[in-house]
């Protein structure tokens, strides 16, 4: 009986170290899901983060959003040379001597429309610089008026000359008058006008402005009185 009970106790303890072996190989497989978990959640958040980041890039640096503010930047570009350009476009439109060469035709119109019939065939600048001496033809006489600079007073002198026959054959020849020479010779030179009267050169007859430069170097233009164009100029 004292063998059989010996065996019997073997037997349970073998059962028992067996249960325990088992019971630990679960622990152990318990454990190991449980150590692939943050294997999985790793894997997971990496995945989560990695999409993340490109979303917010996509959206940030996405092709369309960096493009706008090229087409914006495009867009001011060609507006302000636009806008430029159409302020540098009135400096283009007034010719060089165009404020002088409309003083003299201001000056010009006025004096021929206060003297009846009268055509003029010379102006000076008054010494004082404030104004012209219009000469002007009338019928076989010679009147002069005084024009303010603005051209707005016209004053006529008290004169009894009669027109030289040279100014009158010179006259006669005419068909581009005072006001118009002397544009085309304060186009042709810089400056202010002096004076401008008829004469002729080599048998033409001529407008010859005097135009003072800057410098005050004084210049002759020579206008054809026929046809307008430049025969010389004089320095």
């Amino acid at each position: 009986m004292k063998h059989t009970d010996k065996k019997v106790l073997s037997m349970g303890a073998l059962t028992l170290s067996a249960l325990l072996l088992t019971g630990c190989g679960d622990l152990g497989g318990g454990g190991g899901g449980g150590g692939e978990e943050p294997t999985g959640g790793s894997a997971a958040t990496e995945a989560t983060g990695s999409a993340t980041p490109t979303a917010e890039q996509s959206a940030s640096g996405s092709p369309t959003s960096s493009g706008s503010p090229s087409a914006s930047e495009s867009a001011g570009g060609t507006a302000s040379p636009s806008a430029s350009g159409s302020a540098s476009g009135s400096p283009s439109a007034t010719p060089s001597g165009g404020a002088e060469a409309g003083a003299v035709t201001g000056a010009v119109v006025a004096a021929e429309e206060a003297v009846t019939g009268g055509q003029a065939f010379e102006i000076d600048r008054k010494d004082s610089g404030e104004g012209w001496e219009v000469t002007l033809a009338v019928e076989d006489r010679e009147q002069e008026v005084e024009v303010s600079a603005d051209g707005e007073q016209v004053t006529p002198q008290e004169t009894d000359d009669e027109l030289d026959p040279a100014d009158r054959d010179n006259l006669a020849a005419v068909q581009v008058p005072l006001e118009d020479a002397v544009r085309t010779a304060l186009g042709e030179v810089d400056g202010t006008l002096d004076s401008a009267e008829l004469d002729t050169e080599d048998g033409v007859v001529v407008w010859e402005v005097d135009v003072d430069e800057s410098d005050g170097t004084s210049v002759d233009v020579h206008i054809n009185a026929e046809n307008g164009s430049v025969l010389k100029v004089d320095r």
